[in-house]
């Protein structure tokens, strides 16, 4: 019998799953939010409903074609470990770092950080990714949506 290989679940599916289940309850708690304020602008809700229906369609794709197989051995994790720890280490740290240093500071380090390690050899190219990416940022949010990011360390950021 020659049929088609049968579809076949691997960590990065269950994974996925997981990370499916995440999105989708950060997507009804973003869903509880205000879309729009009462003077018609966009509302805390606008961009957590985006970002979270956006997830939950990235994570269903990339779980269908995780199922495929021989799809295992393309998975980062599996050829990139430490890699992959170091920026999970990287991610809780700068969590841990948002509040007390501001969203512009820690997204600076975070970037500078994990840059240097990805891109090697580039160290003002990634300076000046890692400085002008949270300012540009910090002006989107905080100045011309006015939503305000943690201010940390610096006062006027």
């Amino acid at each position: 019998m020659t049929g088609k290989p049968a579809l076949r679940a691997t960590a990065l599916t269950v994974f996925l799953g997981v990370l499916l289940v995440v999105m989708a309850g950060y997507t009804l708690m973003a869903m509880e939010m205000q879309w729009r304020t009462a003077a018609g602008r966009i509302g805390p809700g606008f961009f957590p409903r985006i970002i979270g229906f956006a997830a939950i369609a990235l994570c269903v794709i990339a779980a269908v074609q995780s199922l495929r197989p021989g799809k295992e051995d393309d998975a980062t994790s599996a050829r990139h470990p430490k890699v992959l720890l170091v920026f999970v280490g990287a991610g809780v740290v700068f969590l841990l770092a948002l509040l007390p240093l501001g969203a512009v500071v820690a997204s600076a380090i975070f970037l500078l950080a994990t840059l240097s390690l990805l891109d090697q050899g580039h160290l003002i190219r990634n300076i000046v990714i890692a400085v002008l990416l949270p300012v540009g940022l910090y002006l989107l949010f905080d100045v011309a949506l006015n939503a305000g990011l943690p201010s940390g360390v610096l006062p006027g950021f």
